[in-house]
């Protein structure tokens, strides 16, 4: 039977959110280092034994990563922050980590040599603490590529896969087909193929009976699934007038619920009518969906 867990998400008392987790029927959890509001990294490692939730991982500060591809201190001290996260995890005993290839919509420019260097530090920082550093699919495709490519023979790289983002920026590249023998992370969410508003599953309009048959392929998705979205943060869509992200919306799975979603000031706000301990049984009903799928394609 394949484990779902899910990312601890937003601001409240930690403690309450790992309960109803824990309750919903989740396995394990993953977490992230931009979050540690309510005390320190140890802190939740042990509320998170406490409730017997594993942690599969921990979100690395993604941040200002795009500039790790340009000349500077900048870069260079982004760099320094990777190696000093993954350091700090692995000391609180978490072995492995998502790293982000580049950040945003920041244009990094053509692959380059401070890219490629930085990145091959981060894992030899990785390599050396016995950690394993996983790089995200993101916007700027060509760079993930490139780095994967280059660091292919690495012992600590692997692959993280976000369905959203490649729903979003990447529709036509065969992510899980290029790195599914390397993955060790996956970030399911759903979204409307243009803007990652980090969605449940069947919310958005991922083909999921593609996914799942492509997950299917993988070692570690027939063991192990992980959902990344969104409880009640606000997806700013600047371009977007509220009539036109309405007009999309109403395209969605989603607007079946009315409900579950605000959209006002070309912003969309979603699941924020849900406790926490409701937004996280309907998302375990959801990846369970997915894993069911995913068998069903073993």
């Amino acid at each position: 039977m394949i484990q779902i867990g899910t990312y601890v998400h937003g601001g409240g008392n930690y403690e309450e959110k790992i309960i109803a987790i824990k309750n919903a029927g989740f396995d394990f959890v993953a977490i992230s280092m931009g979050a540690l509001s309510d005390g320190t990294l140890e802190y939740q490692v042990e509320l998170c034994k406490k409730y017997g939730l594993e942690i599969d991982n921990i979100h690395l500060t993604g941040g200002k990563t795009t500039e790790i591809w340009f000349e500077g201190e900048l870069g260079d001290k982004v760099c320094e922050r990777y190696c000093r996260e993954i350091r700090m995890a692995a000391a609180a005993g978490i072995k492995k980590g998502i790293a982000h290839i580049t950040w945003g919509h920041t244009d990094p420019g053509e692959v380059n040599e401070y890219g490629i260097s930085r990145l091959t530090k981060m894992a030899d920082c990785a390599l050396e603490n016995g950690f394993l550093l996983c790089l995200e699919n993101s916007i700027f495709i060509e760079h993930l590529f490139a780095t994967m490519e280059k660091l292919k023979d690495h012992p600590a790289v692997r692959f993280t896969y976000d369905s959203g983002h490649r729903n979003a920026f990447a529709h036509d590249f065969d992510l899980l087909g290029a790195f599914g023998n390397r993955l060790a992370a996956l970030h399911i969410d759903d979204n409307d193929a243009a803007h990652d508003l980090h969605l449940m599953p069947f919310d958005g309009n991922i083909d999921w009976e593609r996914d799942a048959r492509q997950l299917a392929k993988t070692e570690f998705a027939r063991e192990r699934i992980c959902a990344e979205t969104s409880y009640g943060s606000e997806k700013k869509l600047k371009e977007l007038s509220d009539d036109e992200i309405n007009a999309i919306v109403d395209k969605l799975p989603i607007s079946a619920e009315p409900e579950l979603y605000i959209i006002k000031d070309s912003v969309m706000k979603s699941y924020a009518s849900l406790s926490y301990a409701d937004y996280m049984v309907r998302l375990y009903a959801k990846l369970k969906k997915l894993a069911e799928m995913i068998e069903a394609n073993i």
